[in-house]
């Protein structure tokens, strides 16, 4: 969002916000050259936000934020309030001077006098309270699958000391053979115990998973655009939730190589000094991956493009992909190359651009029969639908009625 000048409030404070504690900054900017101070608060703890405000600050007023985790919290309390707040980036005020001097109130003049003088020239977005929770919802699965993974590997470590080697694969490995591989592994003592304990948790943590996913699912179920974006190749369902998740509203990128750079498909090229070193220490300019970008878009579109040239060699995408295969491009390069044209073939669903085809309605459909399975047959029928066939129907009408019949090629 840019920063449009005409208008600006006659105050600007400056926030510098933690988990507990803030630190604000206000100043008059009637003269941007020369600003003179209005108060502020050193230091207060984050429950008595609505308090200072209403002592310290006027309503004519703008507040910058560091975007930070709590940003978006404070944006919504402040406009309960009725004041304005915008959130920046965290290297908006940078510096020797600022690196110097550790303290949150200096850090808070800095951001309210770098406004002042021009020096912010964007806005960030922060998500809103459904977006919020997606977000919520997203790193709770990913910590479940982390935590999958680590206690598969704890198990195996602790079985191989022993000469065991339990053929376990963190959450693709049911719990019931987990258990099975304990129950079998002979051994005794301290480490049978240690084992079962072990067995223990790795179930509950496929069970919270299993419930993250039917969350997950359900809330694809409901959302139009984010069930429209599995037509794509390669994207399921959790990438379809990840990139509601990420992106929230698609109409903030003026164009699809901006939510491409914003996913980190830009690859660093041309550096110089530096940006040249910077580079190499994360692998080399010109890789496929540099390093930045969000990760929620990241691996999910980089994982897609992978299943575009395994298991859909035969659409147009897979083709593409292919062919740069055939010119020499690694595959992981390819990969990448395949998931950036799938995030900006999602940038245009997520908008409503492109007209549909019935190219990829079998595979559609197939998804969405298989996304049934997720919640299970009891929560689907709950939900108003029959069966999956009645699902797949429901959600496919809404795309493809109204257009002409699949012809045999994209009968398929």
């Amino acid at each position: 969002m840019k920063d449009k000048t005409q208008g600006r409030p006659r105050y600007v404070v400056g926030m510098d916000a933690h988990p507990r504690k803030l630190a604000i900054s206000v100043w008059d900017g009637t003269d941007p050259w020369a600003p003179e101070r209005y108060g502020g608060v050193r230091c207060f703890d984050i429950g008595a936000l609505e308090k200072a405000y209403e002592r310290h600050v006027p309503e004519d007023s703008v507040t910058l934020i560091e975007a930070s985790t709590n940003a978006g919290l404070i944006k919504r309390r402040l406009a309960d309030l009725g004041y304005r707040a915008e959130a920046i980036r965290a290297d908006a005020v940078s510096g020797e001077e600022r690196r110097r001097r550790v303290c949150d109130a200096r850090d808070a003049e800095n951001i309210a006098l770098a406004y002042i003088h021009g020096d912010v020239k964007e806005f960030v977005w922060t998500p809103g309270d459904e977006c919020a929770e997606c977000r919520e919802l997203l790193s709770a699965y990913r910590d479940c699958v982390k935590g999958l993974t680590r206690t598969a590997n704890r198990i195996w470590a602790l079985c191989s000391r022993k000469g065991l080697s339990p053929d376990i694969r963190g959450g693709v490995t049911g719990a019931d053979a987990v258990r099975g591989m304990v129950e079998g592994s002979g051994t005794g003592g301290f480490t049978r115990r240690r084992l079962d304990m072990l067995a223990r948790g790795y179930a509950a943590l496929m069970g919270r998973r299993g419930e993250l996913q039917a969350m997950i699912a359900e809330y694809v179920f409901g959302n139009d655009v984010l069930a429209a974006l599995m037509q794509l190749p390669g994207v399921n369902c959790l990438t379809a939730f990840a990139t509601g998740a990420a992106v929230g509203d698609a109409r903030r990128f003026p164009k699809a190589s901006k939510l491409a750079a914003h996913g980190g498909f830009s690859p660093v090229l041309d550096t110089t000094g530096e940006e040249e070193g910077r580079a190499k220490k994360k692998g080399g300019a010109g890789k496929p991956l540099d390093g930045e970008g969000r990760r929620d878009l990241k691996f999910p579109y980089t994982e897609a493009g992978q299943a575009v040239l395994n298991a859909c060699p035969g659409t147009p995408l897979g083709k593409w992909g292919w062919r740069l295969l055939r010119r020499g491009k690694p595959k992981n390069k390819a990969a990448c190359a395949v998931g950036r044209k799938l995030l900006t073939y999602a940038w245009h669903v997520m908008r409503g651009d492109p007209t549909p085809n019935r190219t990829g309605e079998a595979l559609f459909r197939r998804k969405l029969a298989r996304l049934c399975s997720v919640p299970g047959k009891g929560r689907v029928a709950e939900l108003g639908f029959a069966s999956r066939q009645a699902f797949a129907e429901h959600h496919a009408s809404r795309i493809y009625a109204g257009l002409p019949p699949a012809g045999p090629e994209t009968a398929k």
